[in-house]
């Protein structure tokens, strides 16, 4: 019951219809696997074939359409499902690093020109390299046009919807079919806790149906033998173990529930409205500096920067720099960046998702990148 009730309330949080199902899962890799395993099944049955039945050797050339800085593990999802990871055609980023979409429109109508079939369209709500928001809304009237699914990726970024000064970015979550979020970020649950959310629960079931034996009594709708219609052996409660990979799985949604309840849904947007302010304080003091050089404008709570003193220019010399940087911050252990590639250079990554980030890590990361900075950049 809580599972469900956790569910559905991240559900209504996040701004999809009452009519969409939810289903916890080990993760955002499986989560988006479940997304891609309804595109399948929808893609097929558009040609009069049970893909989960019947296997996939009449869906002719199956395309999935995404941006560069899609996640890899759509890729697998493709690998895993039958589907092919070269069938994933790769668009171009446009100016503001989104997918282009005058380029995934060309690659439907080739394909469909062709006589494959396109599948799917995905969109990043937030990539997890520099918290971009792909072009959601129009990317949801182009799978329309084409009858296509539109399945969206929001692992990291999705809860950026509820920052009201980013939320249009996402457009109306009532056009998407499926959506990927892990409760294990933002909202900090413990890790291995995803979410796949589905516009059509019923496809959902024929996708991963699972039979039942001679032993599911409930699933068979075998009467209860104790005649007692308030026995908890009478039915399987809510949810269904038809949406989604796994049958036997831990109570992931109690500590989803557990954390809602406690801070309600006004306290986690809060807590993403405080976190994209970090991200622009990081740029905010990168943009001053004239050491530092912001390499992606911040849309969620991912900052992306590097080190570059006066007059260097070379940029092999440059990645190699900011390389030992931040080797030196994870030696000092103060502030702790990761690092990502933005447009072939190498950047030093702020995200911030943890509950306990302040202002004063955000201050202390810019302090400790320059003082860094200035110590190796002369020492070499």
């Amino acid at each position: 019951h809580l599972d469900s009730l956790a569910a559905r309330w991240l559900i209504d949080l996040l701004g999809f219809p009452g009519s969409f199902v939810g289903n916890f899962t080990s993760g955002g890799s499986t989560a988006n696997l479940v997304g891609m395993g309804a595109a399948r099944q929808h893609a097929a049955e558009k040609l009069g074939i049970d893909a989960a039945a019947d296997g996939i050797e009449a869906l002719r050339e199956p395309r999935v359409y995404a941006s560069p800085e899609t996640h890899h593990v759509v890729t697998r999802a493709m690998g895993v499902l039958g589907l092919g990871r070269r069938n994933l055609r790769t668009v171009s980023l446009d100016a503001d690093r989104r997918a282009d979409l005058r380029q995934m429109e060309a690659f439907i109508r080739e394909d469909i020109a062709a006589g494959r079939t396109p599948m799917a369209v995905v969109g990043n709500a937030g990539d997890v390299n520099t918290g971009i928001v792909d072009p959601l809304p129009q990317m949801a009237t182009l799978a329309r046009e084409f009858d296509i699914w539109f399945h969206v990726d929001g692992a990291y970024g999705g809860w950026g919807m509820l920052d009201e000064r980013v939320e249009p970015a996402y457009g109306d979550r009532g056009l998407y079919d499926s959506f990927a979020v892990d409760p294990h970020k933002w909202l900090a649950a413990p890790v291995g806790t995803g979410l796949a959310i589905c516009r059509d629960g019923e496809l959902l079931s024929r996708a991963f149906t699972i039979e039942p034996g001679a032993y599911d009594r409930e699933r068979n709708q075998v009467a209860d033998p104790v005649g007692d219609a308030e026995s908890p052996w009478g039915a399987l409660g809510g949810g269904t173990p038809d949406w989604g990979v796994d049958f036997s799985t831990p109570t992931r949604g109690i500590p989803v529930w557990a954390i809602l309840k406690e801070i309600g849904a006004e306290g986690m947007r809060e807590r993403v409205r405080r976190h994209n302010d970090f991200a622009r304080i990081v740029a905010d003091h990168a943009r001053r500096e004239p050491e530092l050089e912001l390499l992606s404008e911040p849309q969620l709570s991912i900052a992306c920067f590097r080190y570059r003193p006066a007059g260097w220019d070379d940029p092999e010399r440059l990645d190699e720099l900011n390389a030992a940087i931040l080797a030196e911050l994870r030696r000092v252990g103060r502030s702790l960046p990761s690092s990502t590639n933005v447009d072939g250079a190498f950047a030093l990554r702020a995200c911030y998702i943890n509950p306990r980030n302040d202002r004063e890590h955000v201050e202390h990361l810019v302090a400790d990148v320059l003082e860094a900075g200035r110590r190796l950049s002369t020492a070499g």
